[in-house]
């Protein structure tokens, strides 16, 4: 059995602050009944922390090995601070985790896409978005003008969901290889928190399950409100053997979680626990939900629209039809 499980097993028991953050444990000591219903998720109890941007052991690669990786700053004249991994779906158009530029200004935003800024015309984020945003994608449009090359973009997962349940997830084959690609700094760094840090981008093959999250976060399925699409570096059934892989670790906002085979984006990574001594699985968004597709047509149509300057307000008029 992995450690892990003993400690969230250890009722009323106080744990340094450094061993979880953002109150994690709070959400994991606490008594659960077992849910049997399928149709919807409970999330009554759940909380889905905003990951650290750190990774372990992963492998840094160049960014001509993903042409369609980009990555969120904000300042106007300076390449920091680092916000989150952004990836290119279509021209003009990021996608990234919802919760990074939920806060952010649209002027200081600009996205360093093949060495190149580019400042952003809009943010889309979902109208009703899911709980602290685990399903949440964001998309960034940015001004053409300040990027006349090629534009390199990556498919997205193209099945679309048939239940609001992930039973839909449950009953699909993820036995391709997998990786997460994103910028990241090391575990320990992160905690330093400095505008001015260095972000590398680094790549790890990650394993796709729908029981990764619902069993580690929550000891053995005794409550179902983490039956959502996570990754992790090993298997579930690595991770109840302790196996040396399950070490490893990546989980950055917007990360592109994306089948190496056929080079198809399944979802980027929207949420994760940090824990000291080991490393937990993290929870994506796969870009397929309902209103992914809205604000996609919502960043299309604004991609399409040639004004220079609009007034407060006419993009959302664009995208209501008005």
């Amino acid at each position: 059995m992995h450690p892990f499980y003993i400690t969230i097993l250890v009722l009323n028991t106080q744990i340094s602050g450094d061993e979880y953050i953002d109150n994690f444990e709070d959400i994991v000591w606490q008594r659960y009944s077992l849910r049997t219903e399928k149709e919807s998720l409970n999330l009554s109890k759940t909380f889905f922390p905003p990951l650290k941007n750190y990774e372990v052991n992963a492998t840094r690669v160049s960014e001509d090995v993903y042409p369609w990786i980009a990555r969120v700053i904000h300042s106007r004249n300076s390449d920091k601070p680092h916000v989150c991994t952004a990836v290119c779906v279509k021209e003009e158009i990021f996608v990234t985790a919802a919760r990074c530029i939920a806060t952010l200004h649209i002027t200081y935003t600009r996205v360093i896409y093949k060495d190149h800024r580019i400042f952003s015309k809009a943010f889309i984020v979902p109208s009703n978005g899911s709980k602290q945003g685990y399903d949440d994608v964001g998309f960034i449009v940015v001004h053409k003008r300040y990027y006349m090359g090629v534009w390199h973009t990556i498919d997205i997962y193209p099945l679309n969901r048939t239940d609001t349940a992930y039973e839909w997830f449950r009953n699909s084959s993820f036995n391709d290889t997998h990786k997460v690609v994103g910028y990241t700094i090391k575990k320990g760094f992160h905690r330093i928190r400095n505008p001015l840090s260095d972000f590398f981008l680094t790549e790890l093959e990650v394993f796709i399950d729908i029981t990764l999250c619902n069993e580690v976060y929550t000891f053995n399925n005794l409550m179902g409100d983490f039956n959502v699409p996570c990754y992790h570096s090993c298997t579930l059934d690595d991770y109840r053997h302790d196996e040396q892989r399950c070490s490893m670790y990546h989980g950055v906002e917007g990360g592109a979680v994306f089948n190496t085979k056929t080079n198809i984006l399944l979802g980027v990574a929207t949420w994760g626990a940090f824990y000291s001594k080991y490393e937990l699985p993290v929870g994506l968004s796969v870009v397929n939900s309902a209103s992914f597709y809205e604000d996609y047509a919502c960043a299309m149509k604004i991609q399409d629209d040639s004004r220079v300057e609009v007034e407060k307000g006419f993009y959302q008029s664009l995208c209501n039809g008005q």
